[in-house]
């Protein structure tokens, strides 16, 4: 009797180790998403911050004339 209640407590165990196995590596895939966003938001950024500065260099020669 106490043989099969030990079997079936770290059946328990086993398979609540197991969730949280799966949700342990949720925060890795959360993160590797994030960094792609990132990336992709940055890239936008970056174009968008030398557009200004071309058009700013452009009107101060422009001015200059």
């Amino acid at each position: 009797m106490d043989r099969e209640k030990l079997m079936k407590n770290l059946e328990i165990i086993e398979r609540h180790l197991e969730k949280n196995e799966k949700w342990l590596q949720s925060p890795e895939k959360k993160k590797v998403l994030f960094e792609k966003e990132m990336i992709a938001w940055n890239t936008r950024f970056m174009k968008n911050i030398t557009d200004i500065e071309n058009w700013i260099k452009d009107f101060e020669k422009r001015m200059g004339e």
